[in-house]
This record gives structure tokens, C-alpha cells and sequence, in this order.
């Protein structure tokens, strides 16, 4: 699988990264960021799961994240 962009929501808490598997689909992989007080550090984590779903076109992937964050293109 190759990573090939990252969309964050507007307060950053939030990311997709659109990644190309194998066959040539697009998929969506979610991460979220969060905040330990104890050690004054964010980590960003994976979320699991995933978006359902595999798309032809990369354009069609990066559209869905950007619903999926509610944000306007």
C-alpha cells in the first residue's frame, strides 16, 4: 500500500490518509489525534474501523474523506 495524501479536519483531531492498495483501488485509513496531560504530548492513533469501501479513483476517495470531515470543497 502507498500513502499518497493526508486530510485533517479543521481542529487537526481528526485524519484520513488516502492510500493506493495493490490492486489499484483507493481506501480510506482514519487516525485520531489525542492529548495525554500526564506527559504533555499528542499522539496521533489509528482508529479502527476503517470507512467501508473501495474506490476507482483517487479524486473519489479524497471527495468522501472531505465529507467524512465535513469539509468544504
Amino acid at each position: 500500500m502507498e500513502k499518497l495524501e493526508r486530510i485533517s479536519s479543521a481542529d487537526g483531531r481528526q485524519i484520513f490518509e488516502v492510500v493506493q492498495d495493490n490492486d489499484g483501488s483507493y481506501l480510506l485509513h482514519k487516525f485520531v489525534r489525542k492529548y495525554d496531560s500526564e506527559e504533555d504530548k499528542s499522539y496521533e492513533i489509528r482508529e479502527y474501523p476503517d470507512p467501508t469501501g473501495r474506490f476507482g479513483d483517487f479524486d473519489s476517495a479524497v471527495k468522501e474523506a472531505k465529507n467524512l470531515l465535513e469539509i468544504e470543497y
